[in-house]
């Protein structure tokens, strides 16, 4: 509940800001420039991002479930995640999973933490190419440039040790669980998982996810915030697509409240701040991203469930 409050003051703290700087009249020259053929593409768009998204998860629970049951489960998450605070889409998600595969609660989160790891990676090292190419790389950037870089050196300095040196790691944090006297939430909670993280990182388990992660974003969400543009006339091109998606995507991880609204709009208004365009430009622009994904998924997401329901109701006749 503490979290939730807290993004609800994030999320209204941004929104009092663009209100405060930002005129409503900016939405008048959406008028008449609405294209309207290019919103089915949108929706064709989200579901195409979902079939990497799924065939990632499906390798990433080493085919405990069927394609099938990722993909519906996966427009469920992301559709709960819409409306539910901190993401509980993905709780709801990794409940269906378990249902569908009986694997413990434990191995599906660690599997879940996995995921994040993957995307925040790549939706960073998009970020940063994206800023390099197009020049953007001045010094008035740096500082993105650089936020990204030591997030993607962390995730890479964490990896290394907990595949290479997990004794060593886990003794360091059962140290510094007992100095805060939690060494028993360490060692019921998360113990395990940095044990079974470090297992699946042997071998070639993490071969197929990790090619699966780039082309989920590149050819999956990037697709929908270049589609956006076209929908409501404010043509953008593929590198600044896939800009605002990496500033859009860190701007909903900060804790708002659900579906990231407020923070999400400053992202965007940031990156067309940095591209030189109108801010107003950008309020518009990240009103019809936000409001299209949050239709589109949430559409999607009561459709898959009804379907994940009819397919388990069938399976209990048959057995």
């Amino acid at each position: 509940m503490r979290k939730l409050i807290f993004g609800i003051i994030v999320s209204g703290i941004a929104i009092y800001f663009l209100q405060k700087n930002f005129d409503i009249s900016e939405f008048e020259r959406l008028e008449g420039k609405v294209n309207w053929w290019i919103f089915p593409l949108l929706i064709l768009s989200n579901l195409w991002a979902f079939i990497p998204f799924s065939i990632r998860w499906y390798h990433l629970l080493e085919k405990k479930i069927t394609f099938h049951q990722s993909f519906s489960t996966a427009i469920i998450g992301v559709g709960l995640n819409m409306v539910l605070p901190a993401r509980g889409g993905d709780l709801v998600r990794l409940l269906m999973n378990k249902r569908d595969s009986d694997l413990p609660l434990t191995h599906l989160l660690s599997r879940i933490f996995l995921e994040k790891v993957m995307d925040l990676g790549s939706v960073v090292v998009i970020g940063a190419t994206a800023l390099f190419y197009m020049g953007l790389g001045q010094s008035k950037n740096l500082s993105l440039l650089l936020i990204s870089s030591l997030v993607i050196i962390g995730m890479l300095v964490g990896l290394i040790l907990v595949k290479y040196f997990l004794f060593f790691l886990r003794s360091v944090a059962l140290k510094c669980f007992s100095l805060i006297g939690k060494q028993s939430l360490y060692e019921t909670k998360l113990d395990h998982h940095l044990v079974e993280f470090s297992e699946f990182l042997q071998g070639d388990k993490l071969i197929k996810p990790l090619a699966y992660s780039l082309p989920t974003w590149v050819f999956g969400y990037a697709i929908s915030y270049y589609l956006a543009g076209m929908l409501i006339g404010m043509p953008i091109s593929f590198p600044e697509a896939l800009l605002f998606m990496f500033l859009g995507g860190m701007g909903v991880a900060i804790p708002s409240a659900p579906s990231g609204i407020g923070v999400f709009h400053a992202a965007i208004i940031s990156g067309f701040i940095i591209l030189g365009r109108d801010p107003g430009e950008g309020l518009v622009y990240a009103t019809v991203v936000h409001l299209t994904q949050f239709l589109i998924t949430t559409v999607l997401a009561c459709f898959a469930y009804l379907v994940w329901r009819l397919s388990h109701q069938k399976n209990m006749r048959i057995n």
